[in-house]
């Protein structure tokens, strides 16, 4: 009867640690180093306006849809397949020549949640047609020439783990010379919150 009780409390009390075990492993925070997040391209177009349908109201015709800059980003997260990043805020900055030859950098932030690891992803954000406008004097066209260097960013509990500019060397964080001004939206703050939904990384909305 003792060797009975001896090797229940046994097969319990070894339970119990394994059950610790696995819940510390499964609790402990996933850890990001620089390189982790890979951007492989970023590129920037103009886009339209989107024009919806609805039923009810009636169709209304838009001639000259305004155009906005669409800043797209794709990227890797190499981290162990399976496994779980929690956010990854990305900084976006977009250098423009002015109308008056002025040079100017636009920054705005964007957050994702929820992005598995092995995976490939796309993140976008964009610049209103009035902000360009201000910027280049074109209110209703989007002059891509004006468009001097675009960069981001990728943060992971406040530490860069990735990033990517369309300049080199010195002049790779073109931000830092010239300072920034807000002016660069995410995706769920545009008419285009609705489209593509399946392409893009969740964003946390604010």
């Amino acid at each position: 009867m003792m060797k009975k009780t001896t090797f229940k409390t046994f097969f319990s009390f070894l339970a119990t640690i394994l059950s610790i075990g696995f819940s510390l492993n499964a609790q402990s925070p996933l850890q990001l180093k620089p390189g982790d997040i890979d951007v492989k391209d970023i590129e920037f177009i103009a886009q339209n306006t989107p024009n919806f349908d609805a039923d009810g109201p009636k169709g209304k015709n838009v001639p000259s849809p305004r155009e906005w800059m669409e800043v797209e980003v794709e990227f890797d997260v190499d981290a162990p397949r399976e496994s779980v990043v929690k956010d990854l805020m990305f900084r976006y900055y977009i250098g423009f020549q002015d109308k008056d030859g002025r040079p100017r950098v636009l920054t705005g932030d964007v957050t994702h949640i929820n992005l598995v690891g092995g995976e490939t992803y796309y993140s976008a954000v964009y610049i209103a047609p009035s902000t360009l406008g201000e910027i280049t004097g074109d209110y209703r066209r989007f002059d891509q020439n004006s468009v001097k260097a675009v960069g981001v960013e990728i943060y992971y509990n406040g530490v860069i783990v990735g990033g990517k500019s369309s300049l080199s060397g010195s002049n790779a964080k073109f931000w830092q010379a010239t300072g920034t001004e807000p002016g660069i939206l995410p995706k769920h703050e545009t008419p285009f919150a609705l489209l593509w939904i399946d392409r893009y990384a969740d964003a946390r909305v604010k």
